[in-house]
């Protein structure tokens, strides 16, 4: 979407930090014409890094010396920046347009105040499913693990910190409290369960359900819909129990060289038509309220991006903490896991 109603140099101000800016974030995510509507508008040119993973951008800012002036983290690892001091306060007098957020996203769990950092876009993760071939979607994550339907057929994701989350939701308990016995109690459900997987997927789940190979998955809505785009087969559903929810989010590293430019860039995609650009692009859910109001009915009543709540559910963010990974990952090698 090219923002054609924007003049050059409409969100230009003076400042000594040049017209330039350094940008990690993923690859392929921004919108078509993100970067030149940004330029013709502010006159800053930005060098855009692709983030490989979180891991690898931690270790960057950790080290120092990165470049960067503006990065997109998932919001686990915002939690974790901010507790490091990797992540500079924001100006909220230098984002004009934050208001355009929907009120839900002002105040996020891993970054209270969003004092460190502005939502890009969130998702949830909850149960993709082949329409045809699943007479009766699962209830909830403890059908999807105990239920008779689908043995064989099903793919769950390979990382510990969502597995096991999914199993202390299946089980009752928060999301984010685990102790020794709830690490063992959701050992266990995953060990009853495993012989049921088909595989365990690294981000690519969706495609797994685009070809046929399993029916049922735990996936993202945010990558579900992508596939659903290219067959209405596929559709999606939120767990009784709530669905696991993250957000990649706008930060400006504590040692950026260029803030005020970082600054400029957060704005512009908080904009109506800047967020419309990306979220149009992507076709992934929007916290810009204003920008899903410039995009299509088809976007805007899309169930899987925005899936109907269910009554009762709890959703909740995923929280960092460094202190479960090696419970986790010691429970994982002792799982039977599909090779």
């Amino acid at each position: 979407m090219a923002l054609a109603g924007i003049g050059a140099g409409a969100l230009a101000a003076c400042s000594g930090e040049g017209s330039r800016l350094s940008l990690a974030i993923w690859q392929d995510y921004l919108g078509e014409t993100t970067l030149a509507d940004f330029l013709r508008a502010t006159g800053i040119e930005v060098t855009v890094t692709p983030i490989a993973s979180n891991e690898d951008l931690y270790a960057r800012l950790k080290a120092g010396k990165h470049g960067f002036d503006l990065v997109v983290p998932s919001s686990p690892w915002v939690e974790r920046m901010v507790r490091e001091g990797l992540l500079a306060p924001l100006s909220k007098t230098r984002l004009a347009n934050l208001g355009n957020l929907e009120a839900a996203f002002n105040d996020m769990p891993y970054d209270p105040g969003n004092l460190h950092s502005v939502p890009y876009t969130w998702m949830a993760l909850g149960i993709g499913y082949r329409r045809s071939k699943v007479p009766q979607v699962p209830a909830g994550w403890k059908d999807l693990l105990e239920g008779p339907g689908q043995a064989g057929r099903i793919a769950l994701p390979d990382d510990p910190n969502l597995l096991f989350r999914i199993a202390a939701k299946a089980s009752g308990f928060p999301a984010n409290q685990f102790n020794p016995d709830r690490v063992k109690q959701a050992e266990a459900m995953l060990a009853r369960a495993m012989p049921r997987i088909k595989a365990l997927h690294r981000d690519g789940g969706q495609d797994l359900l685009l070809k046929g190979e399993v029916d049922l998955i735990a996936g993202w809505n945010a990558d579900i819909a992508q596939v659903a785009l290219e067959d209405p087969d596929i559709g999606f559903a939120l767990p009784k129990e709530g669905a696991l929810l993250a957000c990649d989010c706008l930060a400006i590293p504590a040692d950026a060289a260029r803030p005020e430019n970082a600054h400029k860039f957060i704005d512009f995609v908080l904009s109506a038509e800047g967020g419309a650009g990306v979220a149009g692009t992507l076709w992934f859910p929007s916290p810009n309220e204003a920008a899903r109001e410039l995009l299509p009915p088809d976007y805007r009543t899309n169930p899987v991006l925005f899936p109907p709540p269910k009554a009762g559910a709890v959703s909740e963010f995923i929280s960092d903490n460094p202190g479960l990974d090696p419970q986790f990952e010691a429970a994982m090698r002792r799982l039977q896991v599909p090779q």
